[in-house]
């Protein structure tokens, strides 16, 4: 309505890995133009195969062959690394969702590797994994607490995941600032991590800006009928409260 683009928008959702029982609505013109999100691995190789006559777009992922936009997710791991580093933090620990997501696994992965880089050590039995849910964080943030030598810097995959870390802190004393310091990835359209106690320091996921770039450009696609692919990578930001404050 916003953008004053009439369409009729049809949501279908599909198991994972098994995007493949729908090759007759992508490729015989079931629709106008199609959006995939959290596209697997296996989705991905599958799609490559196909030759699908309207405009396809596939959020947060690379291809040459299909129109993408998607965040940075190098960029999203570097910010909070980068945070770290500037404010003397020599260990870290990685809160990080157990998903075959693909974005997820980039995220994570720049992160450690962009601690490597600047000398952050980011240890094995430093990582943990779970679901991507506040139950897990919760869990993950009991067995950091009971660590010995833990590290004070810790950065989350997820809201979800550092919303159950923040309980799992306050229950065993852990004082944010004073013991830890935490950067978790926003994954939510609303603010609801300004509500939190501590607020948490995030790199934020530029959810509506993706939104509104998918719609723009598959609009244009479908005007001027056009399949030829276009790309729109978005920065994320870092912003920063209470749970990474070092003036408290």
């Amino acid at each position: 309505e916003e953008s004053g683009f009439d369409c009729e928008l049809v949501i279908r959702t599909y198991e994972s890995d098994h995007l493949d029982r729908y090759d007759a609505n992508i490729v015989k013109n079931g629709y106008n133009a199609i959006i995939i999100g959290a596209c697997s691995r296996k989705n991905e190789i599958h799609l490559e195969k196909l030759k699908p006559q309207m405009p396809i777009l596939l959020i947060n992922r690379l291809s040459e062959k299909y129109n993408t936009v998607g965040t940075d997710n190098d960029q999203v791991g570097m910010l909070a690394a980068k945070a770290f580093r500037e404010n003397g933090y020599k260990n870290a620990a990685v809160f990080a969702s157990n998903s075959s997501y693909i974005a997820s696994n980039i995220r994570v992965n720049a992160f450690i590797e962009s601690c490597k880089k600047s000398g952050i050590k980011v240890k094995n039995a430093d990582v943990f994994r779970g679901e991507s849910t506040a139950e897990a964080g919760y869990r993950m943030g009991v067995m950091f607490c009971r660590m010995k030598n833990r590290p004070k810097a810790v950065f989350c995959d997820s809201d979800a995941i550092a919303f159950g870390a923040i309980k799992a802190f306050n229950e065993n004393n852990i004082k944010f600032n004073k013991d830890v310091v935490l950067i978790t990835v926003d994954m939510a359209l609303l603010d609801i991590t300004v509500y939190s106690s501590p607020s948490l320091s995030v790199v934020e996921m530029p959810n509506e800006e993706i939104g509104r770039a998918t719609i723009r450009l598959l609009r244009d696609k479908i005007v001027n009928n056009s399949t030829e692919p276009e790309h729109i990578i978005l920065s994320p930001k870092l912003i920063i409260r209470e749970s990474f404050n070092n003036n408290d």
